[in-house]
């Protein structure tokens, strides 16, 4: 007898189990501070905010495993469950469907699909994040070294929200995820513009930013594997 197909449909799965080798992957972050009370107004209620420093990500993924290449952006807020401190990806916005799915369905990314743009050269990134025509994030990055401290966002804490097929009931779970394997190839400081905007389906805006803390650009491996139901 076939092992039974971990997603549908069943003939052709849309994803494969974890776990999935990213290999070389790119990202560049801008971490701002905002008002906490946004934080918490956005946060599930399961979790408190930590603070007030919060990550804005663009990432280009060239080998995600089985997920191929696709690239990402989202927003990550400082958070803690049950006094655990970890991070929480509020919003997050892929290029492919797969990687969306794979995200939404087993650990409660909340993935929506977009577009992003990618320019990079040894010491400077330009990145555009966008979803149905708006533009959500917009960083011009430039490798200068000046560093800064970073929050803790790891690891991750994720609801996850499982629609009943009879009600409009669902079922929440808490789902905890760490990465593994990460090798860094490369990590520089540097000094980074930033432009955010939303709209009431993706309300990156809602985040005033008060202060740009600091940014980075990263390249590295690492391995996304199974989470763990925490609550």
């Amino acid at each position: 007898m076939s092992q039974q197909p971990y997603s549908i449909p069943q003939r052709s799965p849309l994803y494969q189990a974890p776990p999935f080798d990213y290999k070389a992957f790119s990202k560049v972050s801008v971490f701002c501070r905002v008002d906490e009370a946004a934080i918490q107004g956005a946060l599930p209620q399961q979790f408190d905010v930590r603070g007030d420093v919060i990550e804005f990500f663009i990432m280009d993924v060239p080998a995600g495993g089985s997920l191929g290449s696709y690239a990402e952006g989202g927003i990550v807020v400082p958070m803690s469950y049950k006094g655990r401190p970890g991070g929480h990806v509020l919003y997050e916005i892929v290029t492919n469907d797969d990687s969306m799915a794979v995200g939404r369905e087993v650990w409660g990314y909340p993935k929506k699909m977009g577009d992003v743009e990618w320019q990079a050269d040894e010491n400077a990134i330009k990145a555009k994040l966008s979803r149905r025509g708006t533009s959500l994030i917009e960083i011009d990055f430039k490798v200068d070294g000046t560093q800064f401290e970073k929050p803790v966002l790891q690891p991750r804490f994720q609801t996850r929200i499982v629609p009943s097929p009879e009600s409009a009931a669902v079922e929440t779970q808490i789902i905890e995820n760490s990465l593994g394997g990460a090798s860094v190839i490369r990590h520089a400081f540097g000094k980074a513009d930033i432009k955010v905007g939303g709209n009431a389906s993706d309300p990156f805006s809602d985040f005033k930013i008060l202060e740009v803390v600091g940014a980075e650009m990263v390249i590295a491996n690492f391995v996304l594997a199974f989470g763990k139901i925490v609550g």
